[in-house]
């Protein structure tokens, strides 16, 4: 294929918007800082801009790390049922996305070294979670069966990021109700998004059968999707002093999308509950800043 032939700069480009697309990316992790930076101060955790600037690339860099041990991990499963993606096609070698994935690592440890020693070792500690995940090692072979739970599982380290964050900048271990609030808020904004990302139309289903669309169908991944925005709100809203009215009028997008969906689930429809998810996670983590 042409697009084979292209520099590796162009074809990581193309992979990224494919796979790792920054144009929702960026904005989900800078409100997640948003709230993280306003959760901490309640506390009297004040710190300087340019450390949850760090924490941003920090956790960018993690999210790609993780992205390409999961293409790792499942490269013989995307052979069969996703030969579209990048590096079934080509796009990508094994050996070039590894090695990014070890960049990634290496600059997710070093900037938390450099924002507090803690930190840094918490980081090192996730990051060999994360491999033992893509080696599925130990009780994780014997999850890999149980869809649900092997979710559950890997998502985990969305919330162990989220507490490394708070590690950086308190530099402490000894946290309030409100910001163990907050990390539970954004462990289930994570399942949020990734709960979306997988209502498929029908037509994009596989015999693997790796969606939620595909074990609920589309009302029932629709209903699972809607519920884990309430729970996220729900758990935002124990936080004091955060607007109960706000926080339901930040669920109104993914309400929408999700009817959308379950009503005609297309390819537009899976994408309109995407937008959906995106935009009330972006509304409820401002909710919570301002």
């Amino acid at each position: 294929m042409e697009e084979t032939k292209q520099g590796l700069g162009r074809r990581l480009y193309q992979y990224q918007l494919e796979r790792f697309p920054l144009v929702f990316l960026l904005p989900t992790t800078l409100a997640i800082i948003l709230s993280t930076m306003a959760v901490l101060e309640m506390d009297g955790y004040y710190a300087e801009w340019w450390k949850y600037t760090l924490l941003a690339v920090a956790g960018l860099s993690f999210l790609l790390h993780t992205r390409v041990i999961d293409e790792l991990r499942d490269k013989e499963v995307d052979d069969v049922h996703h030969p579209d993606r990048p590096l079934q096609r080509g796009l990508i070698t094994e050996k070039e996305i590894l090695r990014v994935g070890y960049w990634n690592g290496g600059i997710f440890i070093s900037i938390h070294i450099v924002l507090d020693p803690l930190s840094g070792l918490l980081s090192a500690g996730l990051l060999l979670y994360s491999i033992l995940a893509r080696y599925e090692v130990g009780p994780l072979a014997k999850l890999k069966p149980h869809f649900w739970l092997y979710n559950v599982f890997m998502l985990m380290q969305m919330l162990l990021l989220q507490l490394v964050a708070y590690a950086a900048i308190s530099r402490t271990l000894h946290w309030s109700e409100n910001i163990w609030w907050h990390a539970f808020g954004v462990f289930a904004l994570s399942a949020l998004v990734e709960a979306a990302r997988k209502c498929l139309p029908p037509e994009e289903e596989t015999a693997y059968r790796d969606s939620y669309s595909s074990r609920l169908g589309v009302w029932g991944s629709a209903t699972v999707t809607l519920l884990i925005g309430l729970l996220s709100m729900w758990l935002y809203a124990q936080i004091p002093g955060v607007s109960q009215l706000y926080l339901w009028l930040a669920i109104l997008p993914l309400l929408l999308g999700a009817l959308r969906y379950a009503n005609k689930p297309d390819k537009k429809g899976k994408y309109i509950i995407q937008a959906g998810a995106v935009l009330s996670y972006l509304i409820l983590n401002l909710v919570l800043w301002l």
